[in-house]
Order: structure tokens, then sequence, then C-alpha cells
């Protein structure tokens, strides 16, 4: 990876909105001697537990199947566990220290996600053995575990499979992360090795199926204990990641609200079974009351429940300007992100909203999430005096972040070409001018410059 791939400039450094009302301070981070013990004590939670004992005989059930069945039938007890492993990791990153009964908050399609990356996975390293040798593996394997908790971390907050694997959000993530990523990465690894070395002593000397129970109850406590580690990191550094947490498990909305008369109602038609007449009601409440953002959050969660992508991302263009106003920019940036999955095309009717949502995006890391946003901004809104440093910040996510030097040349260039008198320019050019220092350096990393130039 070249250097300036992922060179962060001083713009890009923006000014962090601490009146985001719904943040929660993250608590004192606990030392290290002291995380282990908490992290290992916390799958003997009845709720955890009995979940681990039930999967651990699942899993021996399935080797009872014969041929083909059995291997579907254990896939489908992997994705069961990969989907409470993730609501352990969305409670812990939600402040939550209880571990959860069931999985209420993670869809299917995560559960299958992860159970493509560990068969992508063992592919990978068993190819990569055929082909290049042990060493080579050892290597690949090495450099996957070193990712692992990045992967997991974003197919359990944001359900994508494709940002699971991208390296520059794993190093994205680590960065911001710091000194207990590498924390997260070793507690992975020593489970990784524990798991194994029991596996063998135990299947030594205890009989088929009380061993492969044993082993299976000792593979899965150890990686509920990891989901629960990294959920309570991502707590921690919630504001280093731009994680609002999810609307779901964030405490309820108390009675003396003038929302929660309109919720209740709601939830008591959903309960009858008509989730479209309770995503009905509060879109009528709305109408009345545009500012209640516990109204806005149920209203997204039954159209979600009802599967209405159309209405959340319909909703989203008008609830994304109200978070704006009440200074909620991340819960913002997650209904963009989501937004956009659900409609490529999605965008924002107010150039102001977009410029200050793209570059808060941009700032929390949400790279894909400002691009898309700031796409085709000078066509929906031609001769706006944010063009110039829109684009500018573009091409910068392009060049820094997406490894997309010369389209960020382009869109440099470009920027010069129709807006000569813009006071962006000054930085235009000197973006520029550190783009070709780059470019001329010799790889030598000792010599290459560390920052862009300051705006």
């Amino acid at each position: 990876m070249s250097h300036h791939t992922h060179t962060m400039s001083p713009e890009m450094q923006l000014q962090e909105n601490n009146a985001d009302v719904g943040a929660q301070p993250a608590p004192e981070s606990l030392p290290l001697h002291e995380r282990w013990p908490q992290a290992l004590a916390y799958p003997l939670q009845m709720a955890a537990l009995s979940t681990i004992v039930a999967l651990a005989v699942a899993h021996v059930i399935a080797r009872l199947m014969p041929g083909i069945v059995g291997w579907i039938f254990d896939l489908i007890v992997w994705a069961g566990f990969f989907k409470y492993g993730f609501e352990v990791l969305r409670w812990s990153a939600n402040g939550r220290s209880q571990a959860p009964e069931i999985s209420l908050t993670v869809g299917d399609d995560v559960g299958r996600y992860a159970v493509l990356l560990l068969i992508l996975v063992e592919i990978t390293l068993g190819f990569v053995a055929l082909y290049w040798g042990i060493w080579a593996a050892l290597c690949v394997g090495l450099a996957l575990m070193f990712a692992m908790p990045a992967m997991v971390t974003i197919l359990a907050l944001e359900e994508g499979m494709g940002r699971a694997l991208n390296p520059l959000v794993w190093l994205m993530i680590a960065s911001r992360v710091g000194r207990w990523y590498f924390a997260l990465v070793g507690f992975f690894c020593a489970a990784l090795i524990l798991q194994s070395v029991l596996a063998a002593e135990i299947l030594g000397i205890i009989p088929w199926p009380v061993g492969p129970v044993l082993v299976w109850l000792v593979v899965n406590y150890l990686m509920i204990a990891n989901f629960h580690l990294i959920g309570s990191i991502i707590h921690e550094h919630a504001d280093e990641l731009g994680y609002a947490g999810h609307v779901e498990l964030q405490e309820e909305v108390p009675h003396t609200d003038k929302s929660r008369a309109i919720l209740d109602s709601a939830r008591a038609r959903a309960a009858s079974g008509d989730t479209q007449g309770a995503a009905t009601l509060l879109r009528e409440e709305l109408a009345a009351h545009p500012d209640l953002l516990p109204v806005h959050d149920e209203y997204r969660h039954w159209l979600r429940q009802s599967g209405d992508k159309t209405g959340l991302a319909a909703h989203g263009k008008k609830y994304i300007p109200v978070l704006l106003q009440k200074s909620q920019d991340r819960r913002a940036i997650d209904v963009a992100r989501e937004c956009q999955v659900l409609d490529p095309a999605f965008a924002l009717d107010q150039a102001e909203d977009v410029t200050r949502l793209a570059h808060a995006a941009a700032e929390a890391g949400q790279t894909q999430t400002a691009v898309g946003l700031l796409a085709g901004f000078h066509k929906r809104f031609r001769n706006h005096p944010d063009i110039g440093r829109n684009y500018l910040l573009a091409a910068k996510l392009w060049a820094e972040r997406m490894n997309k030097e010369m389209q960020a040349r382009a869109m440099l260039n470009q920027i010069k070409i129709m807006l000569p008198n813009d006071p962006v320019i000054a930085q235009v050019d000197a973006y520029l001018a550190f783009l070709d220092k780059l470019a001329a350096t010799p790889s030598k990393p000792a010599s290459r410059p560390d920052t862009p130039p300051a705006a």
C-alpha cells in the first residue's frame, strides 16, 4: 500500500460535534489485567451459557447426520451461533453488561455472511498451502488473525460483507482503537491456541459423544468471550469509531416523554400482528410532530420489519435534516449509510445538509458514505458555493483512503477549470503539489512526507 493511501490531511480533521444528545460517555478503560477475567466471566451468565450448551450439542448432532445433510445442518448451527455472537457484541458495544437471551437485533443475513466468511478463510488458507506451501499459509493466517476483530466488528455493527473484506477499513479501525486493537488480536490468537490444545487433550482421554460436546463447549465459550470483549472495546471507543449505538438497544423512552403514548399505541398494533398499521400510525404522528426522534426511530424499526426498503429511503430524506438540526450528526450518518445501501441513488434535498453530513462522515471514517453523499453535487446544486470544498474533500478521500489517485487528480484539475476564482483553489493547488511530491519521492519510507498540506 502506498504511503498516501492512508495519510490523513488536516482538512479532514474536522471539529467533532460534542453536542450529540444521544451519545453515551465512554467509561474509564479497565487495565489489561482486569479486562481478561471480566471477559472470561461473561459467558458464565445463564443466558449465554445455555446458548453455548445448546449449540455445542447441536454441533455433535450434526455429526450423526449422513453426508451433505449433516454438513448443511452444521452450517446452520454455525449461522445461529454467529447471529447470537453478534448480538452479544452489539449489546456490549451499547454498554450492556448482561448477556442477551436471544438474538433480537441481528438479521439472519449477518449469520450467513459470517458462515460465508468462515468458508472463504478456510478455502483461502487451503489454496495458499496447496500452491505456495505451509509457511505462506501461516503468513496469510497471521494476517487474517490481525484482520479478524475488524471484520467481526463491521459485520456486527454495519451488516456489510463488502466493507468487512476491505483491508483499508481494517487499518482504519485498528488506528482508531489503538493499542486495544492489538489486545483484541492477542486475545483471539490466545483463544485459538487454547481451544486447539484443550481439544487435543479432551478428545485423547474422553470418548465420543461427551468429548466432542466438551470441545464445542470450550470453542463456543471462548468465542462468546471474544465477542463480548470486542463489543466492550467498541463501547469505550465509540467516539473514535463514529458509532452512535443501535436504536433498539438504547434506553426506553420515559413515560414523561410525549413520544411515549405514541410508541405504546404503535407497539400495541404491532403486537396484534398489524405491523403495517403500526407504521401508518407513526407516519401520521410524524406529520404532526416531526421533531420527535423516538417516533422517527420507531417508524424506521417497523418499516424494516415490514421489509419496506422504499419507505426507509424516503423517510431517511426527511429524518436526516431533523437529526442535523438537533446536532445528532453521528445518528444522521448511520441513517444515510443505511439509505445508501437500500437505494444507491439516495440523495439529500438541501446542499447545506449534504456538505455538513459528508464532512462529518469523512471525519467518522465513513468514506463510502461521504463519497456517496457528494456524488453529483454540482448537478443538483448548480453554482452553489460549496461545490469546490466538497469536491476537494471527495478528491482527498479518493487519494488517501481509496487508492484512486488518478481520479483524485482529475477531480482537482476539473475544479481548477470550472471554478478558477473559487476560494478553495489555493488548497487545490497545494494538494496537487503534495501528490506530485509523493509521486516524485523515491520509495524510501523515511524520506516520504508524513502529511499533506494544511488547509
